[in-house]
């Protein structure tokens, strides 16, 4: 996933706020408002696919040991959803402006893909599927605070009915409240041999990431103080998920329990995200 479109992006990002805050000093609005305010339905399509699961058993797993394992065609894809976004416009002059989009954290859902696979502690014999992740459309839930300061450029003039404008800037996300489906738990016990370990899934936690942006939309005039705003925006975001599985340490009723499983996944989000809204400008 690593190449140089981030870098490109960013250095987009950065020469547009360059030039937004070199003109700070000496720069007006013809009209006087410098500010605009608009809400909206954001509708957020990721453009995921599942990066692999990697990770292995600890030297605390019964039978099994201490193994590294990799499960390339396993992992996370993230789902559609929607949610309510705040937009917030300072306008440096006719045709910069520097733009902060909040709103209400959206729900994220992630759907597994793939198969985690156990070798057998009995030699000869087939290895175990601990858990079939195709199983799940929605194998955990997250709230996504994501933050976004924008550099913007207006073509046309303040008077202007129809006004596109093209920009760059970089998102914070942070993900939180993350819950994992009820039914994993009882996926993890499906095999008879895993089900004496009575494995339970820990908490999973998803690191924030810092991803650069690009948005390309269209404000329209209402009248001199209304408009209503349009815009399609990419997000280049990737993370990654960690996950312990816990269980018995030893094949007896009173044996403590432990960590048998660990394992990580790169998640790519990717958003294309398109805003639908109305807003005012003072």
């Amino acid at each position: 996933m690593k190449n140089a479109f981030p870098k490109k992006l960013f250095s987009i990002a950065t020469a547009v706020a360059l030039c937004s805050t070199a003109s700070l000093a000496q720069a007006d609005t013809s009209d006087g408002k410098r500010w605009a305010v608009s809400a909206g339905w954001l509708h957020i399509m990721p453009q995921s696919d599942a990066q692999g699961v990697t990770g292995g058993t600890t030297a605390q797993a019964p039978l099994l040991g201490e193994r590294a394992l990799s499960y390339p065609q396993a992992g996370f894809e993230v789902q559609n959803t929607n949610t309510a976004g705040l937009i917030v416009d300072y306008l440096v002059d006719d045709n910069l402006s520097i733009e902060l989009v909040i709103g209400l954290p959206p729900k994220m859902n992630l759907s597994g893909k793939g198969q985690i696979v156990l070798p057998s502690p009995i030699e000869g014999h087939a290895p175990i599927t601990a858990a079939n992740l195709d199983k799940f459309d929605k194998i955990a839930t997250n709230d996504a605070y994501t933050p976004t300061v924008l550099g913007k450029y207006h073509f046309g003039t303040i008077q202007s009915p129809v006004r596109p404008y093209v920009g760059a800037g970089l998102m914070y996300a942070h993900f939180a409240n993350i819950k994992a489906d009820r039914g994993v738990n009882a996926e993890l016990n499906n095999d008879p041999l895993l089900a004496l370990l009575n494995l339970k899934l820990g908490p999973i936690k998803v690191e924030d990431a810092v991803a650069p942006v690009i948005i390309a939309g269209m404000d329209f005039a209402i009248n001199h103080s209304w408009f209503a705003s349009a815009s399609v925006s990419y997000a280049h975001l990737s993370t990654e998920a960690e996950l312990e599985i816990f269980g018995k340490t030893a094949l007896s009723a009173d044996a403590p329990t432990g960590v048998i499983l660990r394992g990580k996944s790169d998640i790519e989000v990717n958003p294309l995200v398109t805003n639908l809204g109305v807003g005012m400008r003072f």
